[in-house]
């Protein structure tokens, strides 16, 4: 096997708890690059599970962003 390419790059894992209107408890993660631009993130329940909804990810990333100074 030969190593044709490799590159590395620093990352910043940032994570938050937030609790919802309805009282359930969520985890938000999110990956930053160099630049400080998220490249990825997830949302999970308190018990793990990933939650797929979009309305609650987009008022998770408002409110860091609101905590940022974004």
């Amino acid at each position: 096997m030969e190593l044709l390419f490799t590159d590395k790059h620093t990352v910043i894992e940032a994570e938050y708890r937030f609790q919802l209107e309805n009282g359930e408890v969520v985890f938000y993660k999110e990956w930053l690059n160099e630049e400080g631009k998220v490249i990825d993130c997830t949302l999970r329940s308190k018990n793990g599970y990933e939650i797929d909804d979009p309305i609650i990810m987009e008022q998770v990333q408002n409110k860091v962003d609101e905590l940022e100074g974004k």
